[in-house]
Order: C-alpha cells, then structure tokens, then sequence
C-alpha cells in the first residue's frame, strides 16, 4: 500500500470515526429533558385558536 493510499484510508476513516462520535454526543445531550425545545411534545397553536378557546369559554 503506498503512502497516498494510506493517506486517503486514514482520512476517510478519521471522517467516519469522527462523525459517529458526534452523532453518539448529541443523542446523548437530547436525552436530558432540560435540553429539549420547550415546546417538544405540545400541539402547535396559532393565535385564532387561543382566541376561539378564548371566545368558547366566555360565552358558556
């Protein structure tokens, strides 16, 4: 195997390595709750439906 062979293997390699680590961090930093979006989990809401909630509950 010549030296730019072994180069280009140890690249690549280094590339890929590198990439799965990253990917094993950041699954691990979502896994904690306080690093999650706030609104993780919740329905999306616009503003016509807060009022219309809003509106609903006044007139009963």
């Amino acid at each position: 195997m010549s030296t730019m062979d072994m180069t280009g293997s140890l690249a690549i390699g280094t590339l890929v390595i590198g990439l799965i680590i990253a990917v094993i961090l950041l699954l691990r930093f979502l896994r904690k709750p306080g690093n999650r979006h706030p609104m993780a989990g919740q329905r999306e809401r616009n503003i016509s439906e807060i009022l219309n909630e809003d509106n609903n509950r006044r007139d009963r």
